[in-house]
């Protein structure tokens, strides 16, 4: 099937605009399970005092202002999304945690307004993937990158080995509720594979220090119930999809995924999935 670019930067920015509030509230639940993705990219790309960076497709910006601090005194973080719901959402939680050094901005990372050679680092936690054009995404995040500088990337591996989201993904393909994923398509697990990061990376340029590592961490839920409570909040595509269920066939797909759960269920009644991630980096 063939994407139209512009309907689906659209289509993207209205999703994550429906999702931002689902985020929001799941917003400390999730900075911990990603906190040993963040703490890896942070390391890769060594922030230093007076060092200015910047986060693309930032949401909440917990990635970005654990790096924050670390730049102060006279360091600079953008914060950026390109979905202005998760930016706000963003800057309230700046705002909580006192941040000062941070400066917002809506950015589409295909086209980042940013002075070309004026940054230290870039981060982007789960985003180049999404988007339609990652290699010229990665040739803007060059760009802007002073010559030495350093970008740092989290992608997501196979959906075998993150069932924490592809069982409901699965599932609903399963019942005719939504069309398999085409693997040439942004999404998900779309560079699961990590030569195709490393590939990217040199298309777009960086030829210096590539490096893609595995992270491996664990997702859990106090419960079946909080799991299901937790997609549907997070994810407005499957919120949108049960809410169009007339309530017995909800019943029965929740069912179905917590029969799917099983295996990773806990004596006490969470449960707890793997989780795997690339993180990689590279030097402008």
């Amino acid at each position: 099937m063939t994407i139209d670019p512009d309907d689906y930067r659209r289509a993207s920015r209205e999703r994550w605009g429906r999702s931002a509030s689902g985020w929001k509230a799941r917003r400390a639940q999730f900075t911990r399970a990603a906190m040993p993705v963040s703490a890896a990219m942070i390391d890769a790309i060594g922030p230093q005092p007076g060092h200015a960076l910047l986060e693309l497709a930032a949401g909440l910006g917990d990635t970005g202002f654990l790096a924050a601090e670390l730049i102060e005194p006279g360091g600079t973080l953008i914060t950026s999304d390109f979905a202005p719901e998760m930016l706000s959402a963003a800057q309230e939680r700046a705002e909580e945690l006192g941040l000062r050094n941070v400066r917002f901005k809506q950015i589409d990372a295909e086209s980042i307004d940013v002075d070309t050679g004026t940054l230290d680092g870039v981060l982007c936690r789960w985003g180049y993937m999404l988007m339609v054009d990652p290699e010229a995404a990665l040739r803007e995040t060059r760009r802007v990158l002073k010559p030495g500088g350093r970008v740092a990337l989290a992608a997501w591996t196979g959906a075998q080995e993150n069932p924490w989201a592809s069982l409901s993904g699965r599932e609903l393909v399963r019942r005719g509720l939504a069309e398999a994923p085409d693997p040439a398509a942004p999404g998900q697990f779309a560079w699961a594979d990590p030569a195709r990061i490393e590939a990217t990376l040199a298309a777009a340029g960086f030829v210096e220090d590539i490096t893609v590592e595995r992270v491996e961490f664990p997702i859990a839920y106090p419960s079946g119930q909080e799991w299901w409570a937790v997609q549907q909040d997070m994810s407005s595509a499957f919120r949108e999809t049960v809410a169009g269920l007339d309530p017995a066939a909800a019943a029965d797909l929740q069912a179905a995924l917590r029969a799917a759960a099983a295996p990773y269920e806990q004596p006490d009644g969470s449960l707890v999935f793997p989780a795997a991630t690339w993180v990689a980096a590279a030097t402008a």
